[in-house]
């Protein structure tokens, strides 16, 4: 009898364990992901022809970043609406037939306001996003409403074929400077492990509060301002039906990626 019962308690332990598999599964699949459309290395490479249309990504998320087919000019998605800051800076409603090469969007469920410290520079505001966010080997999303001291910017003109190398096309961006401008920062956080897929560390697009002007960020100095984050478990990656073929995807573009990101 008492064997009988040892068989019986393993078995209900079994079905129990098994039945809450899936029930974890699903619980993960419920949560918001981060969906990605192509590979940054790609783009390093000068793959910049786009794949998914512009009116695809508000159905993914309502914030994110990124950039337009034939590489023109930065991406902003904000409550929903995606904006193209081109090179003249002169920022627009993204036209919903143009496709992306490479953008990131989520449906952005953050916590609780945060005020930020005052007179953060861009690594000090950095680091303390990491802070805040906590654990950073996961996705980190940060929508930061502010006053900037100074904010400098940039974008990038359209390109032709055949397409150069983004560390050569980023020699040739227009940078936007800015002085006491309130407005409101996008960022992605993606872990060191991305490196190659996404861009490992934070990257910040910025758009004044009017909507009329902005770019990706190369450097501030915030005055004042709150954030808040979100944290993200599920990557969803996108690549395009033609695939990467004719790229040279098997080099390390680290230093490519920091010049790009970086670039003054």
């Amino acid at each position: 009898m008492k064997s009988l019962r040892t068989v019986f308690s393993w078995l209900l332990l079994c079905a129990l364990v098994f039945t809450a598999l899936p029930v974890q599964a699903e619980g993960l699949l419920r949560n918001p992901a981060l969906v990605q459309i192509g590979v940054i290395d790609a783009l390093l490479a000068g793959g910049y022809d786009g794949s998914v249309a512009v009116r695809e990504l508000p159905r993914l998320g309502d914030l994110g970043l990124g950039t337009f087919d034939a590489l023109d000019g930065e991406m902003v998605i904000l409550d929903g609406v995606v904006y193209q800051v081109p090179s003249s800076g002169q920022v627009r409603r993204a036209d919903p037939r143009v496709t992306t090469p490479f953008a990131q969007v989520l449906p952005f469920r953050p916590g609780k306001s945060l005020t930020l410290p005052e007179n953060l520079g861009l690594k000090d505001l950095e680091a303390w996003l990491d802070k805040a966010l906590g654990d950073t080997s996961l996705f980190g999303a940060v929508r930061v409403e502010g006053t900037f001291t100074a904010l400098k910017a940039r974008s990038v003109p359209r390109q032709t074929k055949p397409y150069r190398p983004l560390a050569e096309v980023a020699k040739e961006q227009s940078v936007f400077e800015f002085s006491q401008v309130r407005g409101t920062l996008v960022g992605l956080r993606g872990p060191d492990y991305v490196r190659g897929l996404g861009v490992p560390g934070w990257h910040l697009h910025f758009l004044t509060q009017d909507r009329a002007r902005g770019g990706h960020v190369l450097d501030l100095t915030l005055g004042s301002g709150t954030a808040r984050l979100a944290t993200l478990r599920r990557l969803e990656l996108l690549l395009p039906e033609a695939g990467l073929g004719g790229l040279d995807l098997a080099r390390d573009r680290t230093h490519e990626l920091k010049a790009v990101e970086s670039s003054r």
